[in-house]
């Protein structure tokens, strides 16, 4: 298990934040039209999001999904995704497999260049097959 959690990215109350072995679990505080989760993307980290109060707007690579308490989505590895809440306050848990380590957590600035880099060879690559 690692020691150093990774930095929070966007402005939201971390209510609860842990780790075990195969998971880290957050659970985030996000007040209506104030706070949200900024789009940021992780290396080798999926997350499931699971909203528990409210309903949460939960962005990925540009695609928006609105989850209402108990439904859950999946974010995979390498997928730029946010987080807002749609029009009242707002819970929501994420739970990253494996544990998320502060070198596996990309903000805005890294999104372009780090999904670029995470493509396969296209047409004409000079890449052999």
């Amino acid at each position: 298990m690692t020691t150093e959690r990774p930095p929070l990215v966007g402005f939201y109350h971390l209510l609860e934040d842990f780790e075990t072995q195969t998971a880290s679990v957050r659970v985030f505080r996000l007040k209506a039209s104030e706070e949200e989760i900024e789009p940021h993307l992780h290396r080798r980290s999926m997350q499931i999001y699971v909203a528990i109060e409210g309903e949460v707007i939960i962005s990925v690579d540009g695609s928006d999904t609105v989850l209402r308490p108990y439904q859950a989505m999946s974010v995979w590895a390498g997928s730029v995704h946010s987080a807002r809440p749609n029009g009242e306050d707002a819970v929501l848990m994420n739970i990253s497999m494996p544990p998320l380590a502060p070198d596996d957590q990309l903000g805005a600035e890294a999104q372009i260049t780090e999904t670029a880099s995470m493509r396969m060879p296209g047409p004409g690559s000079d890449v052999d097959d």
